[in-house]
């Protein structure tokens, strides 16, 4: 397995998704990486320097603007978390395994959650029914 690029190469959201969401009132999301964000527009790109150049480099040959242009974290640092949250929108990360086998349709999602108060993150168990 390559640790490394599953925790800082993951792909992210567009910038425009929050606000999607937000218009959407999507309740809740769900992504098979370890985070909702893309992990440049968290502290990993001041610990990877290295990777965010990288990052950056892609952005600017693929769209013409670098990541502050693009992402500025004064709006997109760790957006999934500090402005989805507080509208009520959630979301579950690492849900992988099986629902890369999941065929195309409308799906009821139960979440199996551990009780707590106050968590800013526990683990849990997501069935698909369809």
């Amino acid at each position: 397995s390559d640790e490394f690029r599953y925790m800082i190469k993951h792909p992210g959201p567009s910038p425009d998704f929050a606000d999607w969401c937000i218009k959407r009132k999507i309740k809740w999301l769900a992504i098979d990486c370890v985070a909702m964000e893309h992990p440049m527009n968290t502290i990993q790109r001041l610990w990877h320097p290295k990777t965010f150049e990288e990052a950056n480099q892609k952005l600017i040959d693929q769209f013409g603007q670098d990541w502050d242009e693009m992402y500025p974290l004064d709006k997109y640092y760790q957006d999934m978390h500090l402005n989805l949250f507080p509208k009520g929108i959630v979301h579950a990360e690492n849900l992988g395994m099986d629902i890369a086998r999941a065929e195309n349709g409308r799906y009821f999602i139960a979440a199996f959650i551990q009780k707590g108060m106050e968590l800013a993150s526990c683990w849990g168990r997501f069935v698909a029914f369809k």
